[in-house]
């Protein structure tokens, strides 16, 4: 089943919330959801999210509500905006495409695990930015991230940030 969140709440939101702000040189982006649910047994699930990029490193968190309780899932920042479509978020962001880099060190992996009331939080930090439309969400996979291939299952959920500004 497909949830696309719209309507006054979240407009209050992000009206209070700027997408993206510039504070003392620290660019800030935000965003709250998930905007789009892939599959129906996940309706209950709140997501936030929240980078902050200063000097050339890029903090991303992840916070979650209303997953299953004690399991680890999969999330990424991927490159397209959410859509009705689970591959309209496109492939993960990654920052180089040099293979002698390793995977984890070009993409940006948020794996959350929920503890017995389904909530969960995720941190990585990362030692470049985002160039502004090159990453657009953050999509929450049905099984952690294999560390080989980077792959991590079903798109579950899907939270639009416009990362980079």
């Amino acid at each position: 089943m497909l949830r696309i969140r719209t309507g006054v709440a979240a407009a209050a939101v992000l009206a209070a919330v700027p997408a993206t702000a510039v504070a003392a040189g620290v660019l800030v982006d935000h965003g709250h959801g998930p905007t789009v649910v892939h599959d129906a047994a996940y309706e209950q699930v709140k997501t936030q999210v929240h980078a902050w990029s200063s000097n050339g490193t890029t903090r991303v968190r992840l916070m979650v509500s209303g997953l299953p309780a004690d399991r680890t899932f999969g999330a990424h920042v991927h490159t397209g905006g959410c859509g009705a479509d689970p591959l309209a978020s496109g492939g993960h962001y990654q920052h180089s495409t040099d293979a002698t880099v390793p995977l984890a060190e070009r993409e940006v992996w948020l794996d959350v695990t929920s503890d017995e009331r389904g909530r969960g939080v995720a941190t990585a930090t990362v030692p470049w930015t985002f160039a502004p439309g090159t990453a657009g969400s953050v999509v929450i996979h049905a099984l952690p991230t294999n560390t080989t291939t980077g792959a991590a299952g079903a798109r579950l959920a899907c939270t639009s940030v416009a990362f980079g500004g």
